[in-house]
């Protein structure tokens, strides 16, 4: 059986059981135990880090607090068991989470208007199944142009939360639209 290839700066883990460099809670959240995003209330309209856009077949969208970036939203996987990536889903919960993707996506683009939604599902911090859906805007309005996001962008600051609340009704509104409204004018 071929061997994964080295690193290209071999570090020697701290004890066997975590890697160097990652949280000392990382494989225990990844496994689901003690998982932050497991323990959060998605009966609630509002997590405390964002508010509730939709609750989708396989995940819950949010319309985030944190960030400079308005419309910075957040799909979290609800199922049991935990989840942390999206190879550990079946065929059939896969396709449900991407269409909640979808669907998050198309709400963004028709009330923002971006020039380019980025989607990104990383899980580096919290290992526990999650997109960042982050909406591209044109010219100096973007904090990065044409670039990746830099991730303080997302992380400090606070969005204003009367606006916050009046993006939110909106988008409830669009992701209240049926699938197949979407797909009319689709290629």
């Amino acid at each position: 059986m071929p061997q994964p290839p080295s690193p290209l700066h071999p570090q020697e883990a701290v004890s066997p059981a975590v890697p160097v460099g990652w949280p000392e809670t990382f494989l225990r959240h990844r496994a689901g135990d003690g998982c932050p995003m497991c323990a959060n209330d998605y009966a609630t309209d509002d997590i405390g880090w964002g508010l509730l856009l939709r609750r989708g077949e396989v995940a819950n969208a949010y319309l985030w607090r944190s960030g400079r970036l308005r419309g910075y939203c957040v799909l979290i996987h609800r199922g049991a068991p935990h989840v942390a990536e999206p190879t550990d889903l079946s065929e059939a919960a896969a396709a449900a989470y991407w269409r909640d993707t979808l669907a998050l996506g198309r709400s963004l683009t028709a009330f923002y208007e971006p020039i380019k939604l980025n989607f990104s599902t990383l899980g580096n911090v919290v290992p526990h199944l999650h997109s960042h859906i982050c909406p591209r805007y044109p010219g100096a309005t973007d904090p990065a142009p044409g670039g990746p996001l830099p991730w303080d962008v997302l992380d400090n600051g606070r969005q204003d939360e009367a606006q916050l609340h009046a993006d939110a009704a909106a988008l409830r509104e669009l992701l209240e639209k049926p699938a197949v409204a979407w797909q009319e004018g689709a290629p």
